[in-house]
């Protein structure tokens, strides 16, 4: 059995007993959507001290709601997960990192009033967009692409990201790449789902030699780290006072 209900304004609490049937999912789904769908930022709380199992059928379409949302997904701030087996909380701990923007804590059953109150004690609701984007800053013509990011990444700065990497590709060149953080608020989750986008991503990814990120967030950063050394390319973080480092070390590659 699976319910929702809203504790408060954006603060849902999901609760989970026995075993979780594919009708369930179904139930959860149209009762998060329009959540998923409204403003953010959002607190869940996941209820799973009489959790016992999960078909596999039920299985399979939460997967399917969960990354038919993906772009939904960046306007959950908190999530807590109320359980006294240590698996549920080992699980939350690995995927901790796969979504980093999210605040992700796991509490004893004796802890219900804390996890509440951690998941209600959301950020304030982002005002308009300020900075300007993304900015060109180098357009491979020396080797090294490079861009500043200041605020909010939209659709339309991805669009200008991708113009100099989409010339790149028509070649069999190879190129440095940089990022400087001046600010980060984010970006549009429609990205997430474009397509051309996430092509164009892993196109770029052959014909990359060194990405230096200067200035990154802390979990961005941390993040960088370990996607960094599965790719075919030398990635390496850098802190905003490195700005030069980072500069030379794309270019000597």
């Amino acid at each position: 059995m699976l319910t929702v209900r809203e504790l408060k304004p954006n603060v849902h609490e999901i609760t989970l007993r026995g075993v979780l049937e594919k009708d369930d999912i179904e139930r959860m789904e149209r009762d998060l959507t329009p959540v998923l769908k409204g403003d953010g930022p959002i607190g869940l709380i996941v209820r799973a001290e009489d959790w016992q199992d999960i078909t596999a059928d039920a299985l399979a379409e939460d997967a399917k709601f969960e990354f038919g949302m993906l772009a939904r997904w960046s306007k959950v701030a908190k999530m807590a997960l109320v359980t006294d087996l240590q698996a549920f909380a080992a699980v939350l701990k690995w995927m901790d990192p796969i979504l980093p923007m999210i605040d992700m804590r796991a509490f004893a059953s004796s802890e219900v009033a804390a996890a509440e109150a951690f998941v209600s004690d959301l950020p304030a609701k982002p005002g308009e967009a300020t900075g300007t984007g993304v900015t060109l800053l180098a357009d491979g013509r020396d080797g090294v692409i490079a861009y500043e990011i200041d605020g909010r990444i939209t659709a339309a700065d991805v669009d200008r990201v991708l113009a100099p990497l989409d010339a790149l590709m028509q070649t069999d060149d190879r190129i440095n790449l940089l990022v400087r953080f001046k600010s980060y608020d984010g970006f549009d989750p429609a990205i997430l789902i474009d397509g051309s986008v996430m092509g164009s991503k892993m196109q770029a990814i052959n014909h990359l030699g060194r990405y230096a990120v200067v200035g990154a967030p802390k979990w961005m950063a941390a993040m960088a780290g370990t996607v960094g050394a599965m790719m075919p390319f030398e990635m390496r973080t850098f802190d905003p006072t490195e700005d030069d480092a980072a500069w030379s070390w794309v270019r000597g590659g």
